[in-house]
């Protein structure tokens, strides 16, 4: 299938790789179909491409890369949503703020993409946590900016089926 973007231009992707947001995301209810591109040589930045809005494009990055140990609680709705049998199907991932100075790049902590590796299934999810932020600095002022991102928080607790990174 072909994919119009605006960042990259028309891009042929194999029908096999999309992913279904079946209530899109937050902000965008219309966009439910998205591909993956490589952002990074080294696999760790991808964009999450909207199918249906060419000018929506998305930074994402595996929690687990963010915050080592990041867990969510994912309830029945979602499991159902993303088809889960197993919370290990599941890949949460971090929208990423990248501005012109990238040293002052954000990740979302508390609307994290839920996806099911296996359905190619995804969703946004709201976590409710007094310590996360949707502005977690990926690196401290004092950090030096080529050092990988180091931040660490809690784990979310709750009733549900945990999910981490």
């Amino acid at each position: 299938m072909i994919v119009k973007t605006s960042r990259f231009g028309d891009k042929e992707v194999p029908e096999e790789t999309l992913l279904v947001f079946p209530e899109g995301v937050i902000g965008f209810k219309d966009a439910t179909r998205f591909v993956m591109f490589e952002c990074s040589d080294d696999g760790i930045f991808k964009w999450l491409q909207s199918c249906d809005r060419p000018e929506l494009a998305f930074v994402i990055c595996e929690a687990s890369l963010i915050v080592p140990g990041y867990k969510i609680v994912i309830g029945e709705k979602e499991r159902q949503v993303l088809k889960l049998e197993k919370t290990d199907d599941a890949v949460v991932c971090l929208i990423l703020v990248i501005p012109k100075d990238p040293t002052e790049a954000t990740a979302n902590l508390l609307g994290p993409l839920v996806m099911n590796a296996e359905s190619r299934l995804g969703m946004q999810v709201v976590v409710v946590n007094p310590l996360y932020s949707t502005r977690h600095r990926l690196f401290n002022p004092s950090q030096n900016p080529s050092a990988s991102p180091s931040p660490s928080g809690p784990g979310e607790t709750g009733e549900g089926t945990h999910a981490s990174s």
